[in-house]
């Protein structure tokens, strides 16, 4: 393999974790709290939000040093991810379903809804996945580097 820069991919990861433990944060606070609490729900659903971005960036970068085919948009660059196996199919699948979700939120005041019954499960949902995604990326970039 030729030498590459995990740096900038290594730099999503460690924010991308930091978003997950923010993320985690609310979900062990619980879905009353969340469903009740505008502030909270509205933080936890921007970490989601920027923790989805941080795991694309990571997948652009990633997708970038291995030279692979460049992306169309950024769910692509999560399916690339699993095409060259770096991530498993339900993973991919969930992330891109998660990433479809984010969008949707689009504009702040999505973030205010409290009547989205999927929210709760949403963000749990992210904590679990994006969390194995930061592993399988972790350690194909072990494996690579090897």
């Amino acid at each position: 393999m030729p030498d590459i820069d995990f740096s900038e991919i290594l730099s999503e990861l460690d924010s991308l974790e930091a978003e997950i433990e923010a993320m985690r944060v609310a979900v062990d606070e619980g879905e009353e709290t969340f469903v009740t609490a505008p502030a909270a729900r509205q933080a936890a659903l921007r970490h989601l939000n920027v923790a989805m971005r941080h795991a694309v960036n990571a997948a652009r970068s990633l997708i970038d040093e291995a030279d692979w085919e460049e992306p169309e948009d950024n769910l692509d660059a999560l399916e690339i991810l699993v095409e060259e196996e770096v991530l498993p199919g339900r993973i991919g699948l969930t992330l891109v379903d998660l990433a479809d979700y984010v969008s949707e939120l689009g504009e702040e005041a999505a973030y205010e809804t409290a009547d989205d019954p999927v929210a709760f499960e949403r963000l749990t949902e992210g904590v679990d996945a994006l969390a194995e995604y930061q592993e399988y990326v972790h350690h194909f970039l072990k494996e690579w580097s090897e």
